[in-house]
């Protein structure tokens, strides 16, 4: 995407208002049954990825854009394992853990709910987790309810934030350098929580990923990754 077609980029094409909750996940206000079922099959599986006896699991939730109305055909569907972690011994290496089985679990599985990305999250139970909607899948209820608030934005502001993002992206793929491409990778996902608990679901930050997603800048940049580290861990044939 050029300068010319930031100009006219429509802030609609990366964030949609819907009249109702996803129905693809959605019955009504409630979660469609045979969806819970197989979220908690993922849960289960993801948390025996994990390889942590008797983990105090608190929760079960689904939060972003799926759990409210401003969902697109690109959300992913933000499915969160909220863990008790305050009797945990060196709870920040847990973290670091939990970090890593994440990425690993997420680059080695590609598991869909109606043609929608799942992506595994461990979230400490303690922490406030900022979201248009909550949805407690274990319990099958709100804990956040989404408002039927129209998306309303500036415009301008989204774009420099892009614009600045993109450039560092952009700036880490010619690198080659697959831990700067973490970093960035890395950067772009806090900026997002960051500005989620700052200024919320319209907030630049979070349109700006949206934007960044849309474009495929993400995509590129995951995908490019994943291609580094198997090289990395690949052996050339030898003659």
């Amino acid at each position: 995407m050029n300068l010319k077609e930031l100009d006219t980029f429509n802030l609609g094409d990366a964030v949609k208002f819907h009249d109702e909750l996803n129905p693809i996940i959605f019955d009504g206000d409630y979660m469609k049954p045979e969806v819970r079922t197989q979220l908690l099959l993922i849960a289960q599986d993801f948390v025996d990825h994990l390889g942590i006896n008797h983990l105090d699991i608190d929760d079960i939730t689904i939060s972003g854009s799926n759990a409210a109305y401003s969902y697109t055909d690109l959300s992913d569907i933000d499915l969160h394992i909220l863990v008790d972690m305050s009797e945990m011994d060196n709870n920040e290496i847990y973290r670091e853990l939990f970090n890593a089985k994440k990425y690993q679990y997420n680059d080695e599985h590609d598991i869909k709910i109606g043609g929608y990305d799942v992506e595994l999250y461990v979230q400490p139970a303690d922490q406030e987790h900022v979201s248009a909607g909550v949805y407690s899948v274990k319990n099958d209820d709100w804990i956040h309810i989404p408002r039927k608030v129209p998306a309303t934005a500036n415009d301008a502001v989204v774009k420099d934030k892009y614009e600045l993002v993109k450039s560092a992206i952009e700036s880490a793929l010619k690198s080659r350098d697959i831990d700067k491409m973490r970093r960035e990778w890395d950067k772009v996902k806090e900026m997002r929580k960051a500005g989620l608990a700052k200024n919320g679901e319209l907030g630049p930050e979070n349109l700006a990923f949206k934007m960044l997603r849309t474009q495929g800048d993400l995509g590129e940049l995951r995908d490019t990754i994943r291609r580094a580290k198997d090289a990395e861990l690949s052996l050339a044939e030898q003659n």
